[in-house]
């Protein structure tokens, strides 16, 4: 009996010397059997050599079944029992799934709750081709997830960018060194994949998988001089197969239709496809779509996505509100709203966008997202695209574990924003109401103003019944890391006066012991 960690795949191997035409149309698939008696139907890939494999991922801690179907004789009626066993990385979770009781939240299969922190990094595959590659893949997943990055997005195949076309730098990867399909991207055989690129995407996924990171991946792309199978051909419908199928067995893979799916003007082929996709995979990863409002609000397409993947850069908090307020309750994340610079500054770039941002304004704008009740992404410019520099650790990383850290002190999935008790030019507020139990949290993102009004905030709580109250304030500074705790009777309109100058985080609990005196604390 063949033996698998719980949340990772095991590949089922099959081998066929019948002839075939095109090995990668041949149906393979297996049937996989918990203990329970519920059945999921995995589909297979051909991964060269005359070799086929079933990718399983078993979820509960048993003892399943699998049975292989094919339409070729010797890839069929292939039996086993595959033992599910403890895993022993505690960084796997399993797969992201929506949380049923806070339905604007994630959670992982395994009930671990992830507060959800984006990275860009779509071509994060290339460095796989390199002599260390996987040595590399690995330092910088498990760098960047010791910040407190936890969602990759990443293209399943990214040609190269109209803005540094052909090698601009040393670690330019785009075109990348290996090709997707068979051929060129100008002479494309797009009715066979290339093994060797995908068994390199593999190793990705791996490091990916084990270094706790979900790999958001993008199926395909619009604006990365791809040369695409006719849409809703056979090869179309091929490359989309291949990739469910050989990554569905991936417990932290989550599906997106396309990056820039809003280029896709066909919106029956954008909702073909997302059917598509669940039709495939056995296992039901979540599915999304970035950027398109179409899929998001016509009702034609209602219910086909789990969560929204946004891009937006201005008004970022009211924005992830106003998704909350117009759609069913699911997930946000703004992936795409902010660009942060190389060590040289605000002219040291990969791409030369309209706006380009420090660390610090990156990290403030990603509050912004948090404080609308939704999940930020990441950009840094040298890593985002196809140049990338894995071993830069910009100043960014800590900033946006300090934002990370900051909110798992407390339930942040149960707060909701509350725009109407501050001043929404200058601050934003997440808040769980009601009695000994209320919590706010408070974000001034330092804007002084013309009477200084920004930095004393105005902070409304007529509505509620506290009498001569007592919070207790917890305040950060987003971009020092400063601390300070300090007491504040509660009256109907009040300023908040924080301990220091600029941006500020405060977090306002029922007080139930003294404060330390206003001593201030580092994080």
């Amino acid at each position: 009996m063949a033996a698998c960690p719980q949340f990772h795949p095991h590949d089922i191997v099959l081998r066929s010397d019948t002839s075939h035409d095109n090995p990668f149309f041949v149906d393979v698939r297996a049937r996989l059997t918990s203990p329970s008696g519920e059945v999921t139907v995995v589909r297979g890939f051909y991964d060269g050599d005359a070799t086929w494999k079933v990718r399983l991922c078993p979820n509960l801690l048993a003892t399943w079944r699998y049975v292989t179907e094919s339409s070729d004789a010797a890839l069929a009626g292939h039996e086993g029992t595959l033992e599910c066993t403890a895993s022993t990385n505690p960084n796997v979770h399993g797969a992201l799934v929506i949380d049923p009781a806070y339905p604007h939240h994630f959670i992982y299969e395994d009930g671990t709750r992830p507060f959800v922190l984006g990275y860009e990094a779509n071509w994060l595959w290339a460095l796989g081709f390199l002599e260390d590659g996987e040595s590399q893949l690995r330092r910088f997943c498990e760098r960047i997830g010791s910040y407190g990055f936890n969602h990759v997005f990443i293209n399943a195949y990214a040609h190269d960018t109209r803005w540094a076309p052909g090698k601009s730098h040393p670690e330019d990867y785009g075109p990348p060194p290996m090709y997707a399909w068979e051929g060129t991207n100008e002479t494309p055989d797009h009715s066979r994949l290339n093994v060797t690129y995908w068994r390199n995407f593999d190793v990705m996924m791996r490091a990916l998988l084990d270094a706790g990171l979900t790999a958001h991946l993008f199926i395909k792309v619009y604006n990365k001089e791809v040369t695409w199978p006719a849409i809703a051909s056979r090869e179309d419908d091929l490359f989309f197969h291949y990739v469910v199928a050989r990554y569905g067995g991936y417990s932290n893979v989550v599906w997106d239709f396309s990056k820039e799916s809003y280029n896709e003007r066909n919106k029956a082929y954008c909702a073909n496809r997302l059917a598509l996709i669940r039709t495939l995979d056995g296992y039901g990863r979540l599915v999304t779509a970035h950027d398109d409002w179409t899929l998001h609000f016509d009702q034609r397409y209602g219910g086909m996505l789990d969560f929204v993947t946004d891009q937006k850069h201005d008004n970022l908090a009211t924005r992830v509100m106003d998704l909350r307020r117009l759609l069913r309750p699911m997930p946000v994340i703004n992936e795409e709203f902010a660009y942060e610079c190389g060590p040289g500054g605000v002219d040291d770039l990969s791409y030369h966008p309209r706006t380009r941002h420090t660390a610090e304004e990156h990290v403030l704008r990603a509050w912004e997202v948090v404080m609308g009740g939704g999940y930020p992404g990441y950009y840094y410019l040298y890593t985002a695209w196809d140049v990338i520099r894995p071993e830069e650790v910009p100043p960014g990383y800590a900033l946006h574990q300090r934002l990370v850290s900051f909110m798992r002190e407390t339930a942040w999935w149960e707060l909701e924003p509350h725009s109407e008790i501050v001043d929404r030019n200058f601050g934003r507020c997440l808040a769980r109401l009601g009695g000994s139990g209320a919590e706010y949290l408070i974000y001034n993102n330092g804007a002084a103003g013309p009477k200084g009004e920004g930095q004393r905030l105005t902070v409304n709580f007529s509505n509620f019944a506290y009498g001569r109250a007592t919070l207790t304030a917890d305040w950060l500074h987003p971009l020092t890391g400063e601390r300070a705790q300090t007491e504040v009777e509660v009256l109907p309109r009040m300023q908040l006066r924080p301990p220091f100058e600029g941006p500020y985080v405060v977090r306002l609990t029922p007080s139930t012991t003294t404060a330390n005196g206003g001593r201030s604390l580092q994080t």
